[in-house]
């Protein structure tokens, strides 16, 4: 396929590493993402792109709110654990028997803010999003947001996934 040309420059790009937290009948939930950026000044929007059968886009069409969390460089164990699905079953080759769902969440220090999704102690800042709009983008949707509210917690520079010496592109 001609587009498949292109993995290399797509591996070239660089972005930030961020955790986006979500709610909804499943409970709370958050997930590593890359492909997010601010898209307009008045109001603040941001664009995130989701897999479609993440469980953070479940929650995030059931409730229309989620918060981001800005990881520090520090950050990368912690990071880490959240690059995994809730549903080990989701990953191709594992054995979906017995396999439950996981708790991101457990041991991590975190508050809910007013949408009542979680930003995280060790973030280096956060904002909750509301939804404003969205469109599929071939297998992920593209969610439109505006910022509500947001805030710094701690000071060091951003971790980018280059950090983390892997690619999430091509």
């Amino acid at each position: 396929m001609p587009e498949e040309n292109a993995r290399p420059a797509l591996d070239m790009m660089n972005y930030g590493m961020y955790v986006v937290g979500s709610r909804g009948a499943a409970g709370l939930n958050v997930m590593a993402a890359h492909w997010l950026m601010q898209i307009s000044f008045k109001p603040r929007m941001v664009a995130l792109s989701v897999e479609n059968d993440a469980r953070t886009l479940a929650n995030i069409r059931e409730t229309r709110v989620f918060t981001i969390n800005v990881m520090g460089e520090d950050s990368r164990e912690l990071v880490a654990g959240f690059l995994q699905p809730a549903n080990p079953s989701k990953v191709q080759g594992r054995n979906p028997a017995g396999q439950l769902v996981v708790d991101k969440l457990a041991g991590v220090e975190y508050k809910l803010m007013a949408t009542e999704c979680p930003v995280l102690r060790d973030a280096l800042a956060w904002f909750e999003c509301e939804v404003d709009g969205g469109l599929p983008a071939g297998d992920h949707t593209l969610i439109v947001a505006r910022i509500t509210d947001g805030g710094q917690i701690n000071v060091g520079k951003p971790l980018r996934d280059d950090d983390l010496g892997w690619t999430y592109s091509g």
